[in-house]
């Protein structure tokens, strides 16, 4: 896991039947229309999970506060 995951999104464009994937700080991946699928399939999965995994991690520190832990103590028990 990052320190600090990227905010910014990635941009993605067909390009001579390639997918063109452009982000930040001058990123550039280049996918065939296969693996580009098979990648959107991926991260589509994978942000759902960590939306639920955050959903949670949230409702832990919320209750971890409402039991007179501080949220530093609470984001080091959810770690």
């Amino acid at each position: 896991m990052t320190k600090h995951p990227e905010q910014l999104p990635a941009d993605a464009t067909a390009e001579r039947g390639e997918v063109m994937i452009d982000g930040p700080d001058g990123y550039v991946l280049s996918l065939t229309p296969e693996a580009a699928l098979h990648t959107a399939r991926s991260l589509r999965a994978a942000a759902r999970e960590a939306e639920q995994q955050r959903s949670e991690l949230s409702h832990s520190v919320e209750t971890d506060q409402i039991e007179g832990v501080s949220a530093d103590e609470a984001r080091k028990r959810a770690e």
